[in-house]
């Protein structure tokens, strides 16, 4: 949770302090083309430029793929930042200052705390990696690892002895706080602590703001056990909700648009020496669901890269219903059996191994592969078996379409009818995916659907349902603002419009105590957390459609109010008709007289 006061002042005062036009031109060629700047789209390719940036109204929209919003939406797309990390880069970069929450308790000075002590650690564990004739500096030369790489990566050694971190950070620290923050370990007679790495090989683990927050170190000797070590959870160590080496990933995954997920920190150093630097890591337990969840908000493709041996493999399969459950398309690489990615880079060489990334096949045909459902010589219920074990991967995929067609493929593979494998599935009763039970099926226990980050969830505002025309035309004028606010904000009742969303947002307008002639509509565009929403508003906001005169207005007005009260007498005759038919007279006469002056109304808006 971030620490800063990110509030609608400040949201404004970043919005106009940030250029717009300046922070799209440093990732495409922006020309003016009227009051406007026009350019080829940075997130999908095109020859016809189609992405359009309006420094005034302070928007984007490609109207190729889709993509829009602000500022602040243009750098969360681009650099793959959640929302408290977009504000503070673009804080930093125009100077503006974004204050704390003026509510910091003993744990928010705590935690500050914790992380200053790790970071004083990481610096004292790379002053030690660049002491010469190290055990630690010896075995990453063994190992073809450049000493610029190491500074790179925040690599470093932690001594053999049991009380160097505590003499080398100088008593800065008291002990009970080293020993929250995972870097000491109390001794177990309740005397004292000493150093949890020794003799390791030390990666640091960092949060994605780039803090050190965690050590992974790695035995330098046999006789050292475990292998790997990594920092126990604390307030600001949560190993599931993190991703070793992400800080140094960011730009190669927005470049590539996929990121490579191996198991461990020396998997991810294997990769980033064979130039696969859009590389992260688990840490070597099983991807948990706050980790899947954070790489679908990265990028759309993951490769997963885990070692060859029957535990990496099956590691493999643990991963993808978590991945799938985001909508990510996903693939996985084909490594030597029992060897991990520094074996083949150390044998067949860096080329090699970043091939087998660029080769992977689709995650499906992986499994074939690995599961062998189609086998020649299988009892009926190996067969059975296998193809189960395929079809609980499959039924963690959200979307029924598509999860229907990945079934189609595995009858292809298998020879059972795609009917008889989707009937077995729990929840289909037989139904294709149009049919009946067309009902999403609920993800896997742990696992949360894919949907796009924002500050008030996925929920969908604007894009539930096909907006009625003449409502979104509506949309389109409060969006663009201007001298007819105040008349339509005058006229229009929330009851005249049918689309929840629209509704929803003239309500809110109503609520907000604004001038009558006012709408800042950049607030309600902050809040919105559906990426088709945003690209709806700023495709409305940037449409080169013509302003509309008064009369123009007042004839949309009348249109949906006309709508409204058609709906309105639908309803008063049915329920008319059923007071008749009860004997309620006065009900009746009620109704009558709603009707009667729904009747006068309609007659007035016909002049």
């Amino acid at each position: 949770m971030t620490d800063l006061d990110i509030n609608d002042n400040v949201l404004a005062e970043v919005r106009s302090a940030a250029d717009i036009v300046e922070v799209v031109s440093e990732h495409t060629r922006l020309k003016k083309a009227g009051r406007s700047w026009k350019g080829l789209c940075p997130f999908h390719n095109e020859r016809t430029p189609s992405f359009t940036v309006d420094r005034e109204k302070g928007l984007y929209h490609c109207f190729g793929c889709g993509a829009g919003g602000d500022v602040i939406h243009f750098v969360r797309q681009i650099d793959r930042l959640d929302f408290p990390e977009a504000i503070e880069a673009l804080a930093s970069r125009f100077g503006v200052a974004v204050p704390k929450r003026v509510s910091r308790g003993p744990r928010d000075e705590q935690r500050e705390k914790l992380l200053a002590a790790v970071a004083a650690a990481q610096r004292f564990y790379a002053a030690e990696l660049a002491k010469p004739g190290n055990r630690a500096a010896a075995y990453l030369e063994e190992r073809g690892v450049p000493e610029s790489v190491a500074k790179a990566l925040g690599i470093g050694f932690a001594p053999p002895g049991w009380e160097t971190l505590g003499k080398g950070l100088g008593g800065a620290w008291p002990e009970s706080l080293l020993v929250e923050a995972g870097l000491l370990q109390p001794r177990s007679e309740g005397r004292g602590s000493y150093d949890r790495f020794r003799n390791r090989l030390v990666f640091t683990i960092r949060d994605e703001r780039g803090r050190p927050v965690g050590f992974s170190g790695r035995a330098l000797s046999p006789e050292d056990e475990p292998k790997y070590l990594n920092s126990p959870e604390s307030p600001i160590f949560l190993k599931k909700r993190l991703l070793y080496g992400l800080t140094d990933a960011r730009e190669a995954i927005r470049r590539t648009e996929r990121t490579v997920l191996a198991e461990g920190c020396f998997d991810h150093l294997a990769l980033y020496l064979a130039a696969v630097t859009e590389t992260v890591a688990s840490m070597g337990t099983a991807l948990t669901p706050e980790q899947a969840a954070k790489l679908k908000r990265l990028a759309p493709n993951v490769v997963v890269c885990y070692d060859g041996d029957s535990a990496g493999r099956n590691a493999a399969r643990a991963a993808l219903p978590l991945l799938l459950a985001q909508g990510l398309e996903v693939r996985v690489a084909r490594l030597p059996a029992d060897e991990d990615p520094d074996d083949v880079r150390r044998r067949d060489g860096a080329e090699a191994l970043a091939s087998r990334i660029g080769e992977a096949p689709g995650y499906l045909a992986w499994l074939f592969e690995e599961v062998r459902p189609g086998e020649p010589r299988l009892s009926p219920e190996q067969k059975k078996d296998r193809i189960r074990s395929i079809l609980e991967i499959l039924s963690a995929i959200p979307d029924r379409i598509l999860r229907y067609e990945e079934y189609r493929r595995v009858s292809e593979e298998v020879g059972v009818p795609v009917e008889i494998l989707w009937a077995a599935e729990p929840g289909n009763r037989g139904e294709t995916p149009g049919g009946k039970a067309a009902a999403s099926r609920q993800a896997p226990p742990g696992v949360r659907p894919a949907g796009g980050p924002g500050t008030l969830g996925n929920a969908s505002v604007l894009s539930g349902g096909e907006i009625p025309a003449a409502e979104r035309r509506l949309l389109q004028l409060l969006v663009r603002g201007g001298e007819y606010i105040s008349l339509i904000r005058g006229n229009l009742q929330s009851e005249h419009l049918t689309h929840p969303g629209v509704r929803g947002l003239v309500e809110t307008l109503e609520r907000s105590g604004v001038d009558p002639g006012e709408i800042d509509f950049h607030r309600f565009l902050a809040h919105l957390s559906d990426p088709s929403d945003i690209s709806l508003i700023s495709r409305l906001a940037l449409d080169d459609s013509p302003e509309p005169t008064e009369e123009d207005v007042r004839r949309l007005l009348r249109e949906l109010e006309k709508k409204y009260l058609k709906r309105e007498t639908s309803a008063l005759t049915k329920a008319i008709r059923q007071a008749e038919e009860v004997g309620q007279n006065e009900e009746v006469s009620r109704l009558m007289q709603r009707a009667h002056e729904i009747g006068k109304r309609m007659v007035e808006l016909g002049r």
